[in-house]
Formats: structure tokens, sequence, C-alpha cells
């Protein structure tokens, strides 16, 4: 005989009832699902944007703090590496790429960073559109950042809202690049010479211009001299006069924008040691493997800190790792427990059908019926409200996974893989073999007993 008619009777005539044991099911379910999704989408969007800072090295510290500054562009205070210890990275012919970070500023909450065009061009993989900073009054912004090449914008000291900010009145900075996407929190940060952040807060440049603008000067002042006596001698002559007076004024402009141009700051290496400020932290790309070791090795002194960023992120997953099994037990817990309510109202529920039951067995139905109805029924909502548990976690785990990508520009992406699949199937399978208690407790009631307490 088929059970089926009987199941979608039941299913019809307590439609209320059983969408809410569908729903309960499905909220238990989605709630495992979407911890698992989005603990898998944070690890592969940190490891991402960890993913070209091979080395860091800054001053002694916490790790964690120096990755979540350098890395994920969460400010705090550190501590600043003197200059002559991070200087001479630039010469190691172990290294590749070494590049500072200076923070403190920001633009509408974006933050500006401040670094070398050769980071620039590595941390993006080359730009989308204009060029690289070529002075220290140009800014290459992330692909997140709201506004275009050519625009101009005044930065802020600090990071919060932007109306209590003290602003770097007169620091005009002009776009000149955008990156290419990166997935990582970079894509809203503006990058900026590293000696402009440093000129902005009265710290050297890191480069010796002083000796080059005071020969500049003396030059121009003894032309300016030269063009002068010269004047005072026509100076009878008054068609004379008016053309070297004219002349006079030519070359006096001509070296005041002389002058200027020698006091523009030059950007990037080689720096002088002795005019380097102290910085957060230094991203450094090895030429090797064992390069990076050697490395890591050798900056880890009194005065410096060197370490894989991967290393702090291994600590961090350990961590997560052991709240999310918490976290995990505890779904598991909360789904038992609806397995568990909802077998106890099935169980209800079908007492009502006893009487049907009783004269299905006794116009000769078998047990085996009776059985496979009830056990039916209940397999029937567990296996549809895992189903809409898998989609319900799926779609919890991607409005999470578009909310921490908006708040920390970090791109996470949620899916579904083979842990959530298991853990599902998990689920039902522990609640097909639970539906047994039902059927079989009906099962085995004699027809003669059912017939009479009905």
């Amino acid at each position: 005989m088929n059970p089926f008619p009987i199941v979608m009777a039941s299913l019809r005539r307590h439609w209320i009832m059983n969408i809410l044991f569908v729903l309960l099911i499905a909220v238990a379910v989605a709630i495992g699902v979407g911890l698992t999704a989005q603990e898998r989408a944070l690890r592969q969007g940190s490891a991402q944007a960890a993913d070209k800072f091979d080395i860091l090295i800054a001053a002694p510290g916490s790790q964690t703090e120096i990755v979540m500054n350098s890395i994920f562009l969460q400010h705090s205070a550190i501590n600043l590496l003197d200059g002559p210890h991070w200087g001479k990275l630039f010469d190691d012919p172990r290294v590749e790429i070494a590049a500072p970070l200076a923070f403190g500023d920001s633009w509408k909450g974006h933050s500006i960073v401040g670094s070398t065009p050769q980071f620039v061009t590595y941390l993006s993989g080359g730009l989308a559109s204009g060029h690289v900073f070529k002075t220290i009054e140009q800014a290459v912004i992330g692909a997140a950042v709201p506004l275009a090449i050519g625009d101009e914008f005044e930065p802020s000291h600090g990071h919060g809202p932007e109306d209590v900010l003290d602003h770097h009145h007169g620091a005009e900075l002009h776009v000149v690049g955008k990156m290419q996407p990166t997935g990582t929190p970079w894509d809203s940060a503006i990058i900026v010479a590293v000696e402009q952040v440093w000129d902005l807060h009265a710290l050297p440049t890191g480069h010796h211009e002083l000796a080059g603008d005071e020969h500049d000067h003396d030059a121009n002042e003894a032309h300016d001299d030269h063009e002068h006596d010269e004047a005072d001698a026509h100076h009878d002559d008054n068609h004379d006069h008016d053309h070297a007076a004219d002349h006079d004024e030519d070359e006096h402009e001509h070296a005041h924008d002389h002058d200027d141009h020698h006091h523009v700051i030059r950007i990037g290496p080689p720096f002088d040691l002795d005019e380097l400020p102290g910085v957060p932290a230094i991203v450094v790309r090895p030429k090797s493997v064992a390069a990076a070791y050697t490395l890591r090795s050798d900056y880890r002194t009194d005065h410096s800190t060197a370490f894989f960023p991967a290393e702090v992120l291994v600590e961090m997953y350990r961590l997560l790792g052991n709240a999310g099994s918490v976290m995990r037990a505890m779904a598991l817990g909360s789904q038992a427990l609806v397995v568990a309510a909802i077998l106890a109202a099935v169980l209800a529920l079908m007492q009502l059908y006893r009487k049907q039951f009783a004269v299905l067995r006794a116009l000769g139905a078998p047990r085996s019926y009776v059985f496979s109805a009830i056990w039916s029924y209940v397999s029937l909502l567990v296996v549809t409200g895992a189903i809409c548990g898998l989609g319900l976690g799926w779609m919890v785990a991607q409005s999470v996974s578009r909310i921490f990508t908006a708040e920390t520009g970090m791109a996470m992406q949620a899916s579904l893989g083979s842990s959530e699949l298991m853990l599902a199937g998990g689920f039902v399978v522990i609640g097909l073999v639970l539906a047994t208690v039902p059927a079989f407790m009906l099962y085995r009631r004699p027809v003669v007993a059912a017939l009479r307490s009905s």
C-alpha cells in the first residue's frame, strides 16, 4: 500500500504547524551552515589580504597590532622603527622590494598611507588608469575610493568623523592614478609619497636638499646684482633704462621660479639614513625563501622585529577555530533540541490519528504501512527543513560577508562547500533515525487498544 496519500493529507490538514516545523529545522541548520561558511570566507579573505606582505619589519611590539595596522589598516598607536634601522634595507642584496608604510592621515574615512611608487605598482599589479605619484602633491587611490583622476582633496590628521578631525589646510593632494581592485582593505586606501606624510607632520623627508638650495640661491642673488648694476649704468638713457628694468624683473621672476623648483622634495629611494624618520612598519619582499628566513633572523633584534604575517594569521585562525568549534557545538545542541521538540510535537499529532490508523489496521493494512506513513511524514519535514536551512545559511553568510567587506574593505565571498553539505547531511541522517521513534511507537500499538482508547 502507498503511504504517501496519508502523508500528503496530513501535510495539507495541518499546514501551519508543518510550516513552523520546517522553519525551526531550517533555522537550526542555517546557524551551523552560516558559521562554517563565514569562518572559511574570513580565512580566505584575510589570507588574500596578506598575500603581498611577505615580511613585516617594525619596532618591537605586538605582532597582531602590526598586522592589523599594516595589512588591514585598522590603525592603533604602535612604536616607530627608527630610520637608520630600516634605511639599509634598500641596499640589501637579499631584498627585491622594501617599502615603508606611514600612517596618520585620512580623507572621509579613507586611510592615507605614505609609501613609495614601487610599492603602489607591486600592490595592485599595475594601475587601472593614470600613473603613480611623482611629487608629494600627487596621490594614487584604491579602487573603492570615491574620487576620480584629476580630483583634489585636503587630508585630515587622524582617523574618525570628518567634522572632528584637524585638516591640513593648504595641503591639497591631486589624484593622478587609480589602482586595480585587490580585494583587500587597500582598495579603500589613498597612497601618497611617504615624504608627503613626513613633510605634513614637520619631520625630515629622508633626503638632503639644503646644500643644493643654498648654491642655487647664491647664484640667483649674484645674477640679480649683475643685472641691477647694468640697469644703473644705463640710467641716463630712458629707453635703455626701461629695457634694463624689464629685463631685471624677468630675471628676478625666473630666479624665484628656479628657487621654488629646487625646493620641491624628491621622493623615493635612495634615502639618506641620517634624514630618515621612524615608520610604523616596512614591507619587504625577499628575492628567495632562504633570503626571507635570513632577513627575519637578522632583524629580530632589540631595536626591531621581523616576522611573516602568515604566522600571525595562523595563530588568529587557531583562536578563530576554537571559538568556531564552541559555536558549532552550541549550534549542534540547538539542532538536537529542535529535532527533539519536533518529534515530541509529531508524536502528539500522530495520537490524533491513532483511530484512523487502528481502522486501517483492522481493515487489513500491515504494520509496516503505519510505520512507513509516520516515518515518511517526519522525514519529509526534516529533509525539507535541511534544504531550506542550507539556502538560509548561505544567504545569511552572504549578507554578513557583504557587511564585513563594506566595513573593512576585505573581500569575502561565502560559499557552500563540503563542510556545509556534510553538516546538513548529518542533520538529515540524525533526523531520519529519530523519525523511527514515533513511527515505532504507533507501529507496535495493538489495534484493539487503539480502537478502545479512541
